[in-house]
């Protein structure tokens, strides 16, 4: 980080940032004697640690406990056995040491073990300062029960440590910030919304349906003859050009005036999501009851009144007002992002093999999940198996180098999330949801939410640091340029900055 380690006249060094938020993509596991709130234990000689990076952020440590260590804490154990056991014979209390020895000297040795392999782990990752994303697998222990009394405890620790990042430039970076030019098209477009919103649907006696229109009918579905469930339906009120029928309906319906009896078939695809219709054709019987065409009101300063405002002219100026401030927050996400890109394309990352496969799985089976809800057949989800796997992996390491970044740049510039942002996101959520402050301070209480919560302000908090410290150049541009430039970051943008 040779650009950023210059520190400006009078800033602070800051602190460095020891914990990272669970949700993340490299929680940090939680050293032993933390986790179990015991004191940590005191090691009378050191253990022996030979450290050795693998690459791709895994390590394997050798580790060398002496014996010194197993006796005292052997003694220890026995002591507290030696005023709780309950020996045949014997009142509590009152049985002989080496008779207790000789009971539980296995159970004992196997506890001691546990321990020192645990407190060895703790003290290894606060000496060479490493953040382990998990448990470390252990070998050597198979061998340990031909193990003398006067050998050291020798094992080996196998483990992956989160995301490590020499970040490239990031304090004053140029980046370039679309800003929408509003001109008369956009505004008399949106109004254009506001009016079709008000819009009232007003019966059709003459003319052909067209896309828009609400055609109310009735139809009957037979497959060899047989009705079927589901294929009947009674006045049945239905928008054309929605596309949520068959589209064989849509077909014959439009241009079809009040009254027109109609039919069509429809083939059901042979994985159909129901079973019963899969590979059958069915003929349809459709009755046109009622046609009704969407008619909007007239753009009138009476019009506008009824909406709060003076006059159409008025109304003009607060929609303009609004779509100011509606595409300013979506101009701050591009900068942002597209800094973000800068940042990660200068840096250099290494990553877990093992924790960008977990997340890729995860990425593909949310993937087929939606598109299994979306009705795609199996065999289309089937032969796309390949690309929705790359595509997995990609946003993987994608949002690992976002995570990554985000999380170096925070601790290098001091970066903490406080009491009093949890309590402006609690207004905002409750805002936004209708629920009380009250509720959403509970809701975001919860160890899972504050995580989540947690990580989302900070990455927030972060890229507007970055952004602040950036040269930022505005860029007027067409609806059409913004929405291109969003569509384009949306491509490459993954969990991290979409929190």
């Amino acid at each position: 980080m040779s650009e950023n380690d210059t520190k400006e006249e009078g800033e602070v060094t800051p602190e460095e940032n020891e914990e990272s938020p669970a949700e993340s993509p490299a929680a940090e596991a939680v050293a032993p004697d933390e986790a179990s709130g015991e004191k940590e234990f005191e090691f009378v000689e050191d253990p022996v640690f030979t450290v050795e990076a693998k690459g791709d952020c895994a390590y394997e440590v050798g580790v060398t406990i002496p014996v010194a260590n197993e006796q005292k804490l052997a003694g220890e154990m026995f002591e507290e056995l030696k005023h709780e056991a309950e020996l045949p014979g014997f009142r509590k209390g009152r049985a002989p040491r080496k008779l207790i020895e000789r009971k539980f000297s296995k159970a004992v040795r196997g506890d001691v073990e546990l321990k020192l392999i645990n407190a060895a782990f703790t003290k290894l990752i606060k000496e060479q300062e490493l953040k382990p994303i998990g448990p470390p697998d252990i070998e050597g222990l198979e061998d340990d029960k031909d193990r003398k009394a006067d050998e050291p405890l020798t094992v080996t620790f196998k483990f992956e440590v989160r995301p490590k990042v020499e970040l490239g430039k990031y304090r004053g970076i140029e980046v370039e910030r679309p800003v929408f030019k509003v001109n008369d098209h956009d505004v008399d477009e949106a109004i254009e919304d506001i009016r079709n919103r008000f819009a009232i649907y007003e019966a059709l006696p003459d003319g052909a349906a067209a896309d828009g229109d609400q055609v109310n009918i009735s139809f009957k579905g037979t497959i060899d003859g047989e009705e079927f469930p589901g294929g009947t339906a009674q006045n049945y009120p239905y928008i054309l050009g929605t596309k949520r029928f068959f589209p064989e309906f849509e077909e014959v319906l439009v241009g079809s005036a009040p009254g027109a009896a109609l039919s069509c078939q429809v083939s059901f695809a042979d994985d159909y999501s129901v079973e019963r219709l899969r590979g059958k054709t069915a003929d349809f019987a459709i009755t046109v009851n009622e046609i009704k065409r969407r008619n909007a009101p007239e753009l009138t300063d009476e019009f506008a009144q009824q909406l709060g405002h003076e006059n159409v002219e008025d109304m003009r100026g607060k929609v303009v007002e609004r779509m100011r401030e509606s595409t300013e927050s979506r101009s701050n996400q591009i900068a942002e992002a597209r800094a973000l890109n800068t940042i990660i394309e200068n840096s250099t990352f290494e990553m877990s093999k093992s924790l960008i496969e977990d997340m890729a799985n995860g990425y593909y089976e949310d993937s087929v999940d939606r598109l299994r809800k979306s009705h795609v057949p199996g065999s289309q989800i089937q032969a796309r198996e390949e690309q929705l796997r790359a595509q997995a992996r990609e946003d993987a390491v994608r949002e690992i180098k976002e995570w990554a970044a985000l999380t170096e740049i925070a601790e290098a510039e001091g970066i903490e999330v406080t009491d009093e942002d949890f309590e402006k996101e609690a207004s905002v959520l409750s805002a936004r949801s209708g629920a009380s402050v009250e509720d959403v301070t509970q809701f975001l209480g919860q160890e899972e939410q504050r995580n989540r919560y947690e990580m989302r302000i900070m990455n927030a908090k972060t890229l507007a640091r970055v952004i602040s410290l950036a040269t930022v150049a505005d860029k007027e541009v067409e609806r059409e340029e913004l929405d291109a430039a969003e569509e384009d970051l949306d491509e490459h943008e993954t969990k991290v900055t979409k929190t």
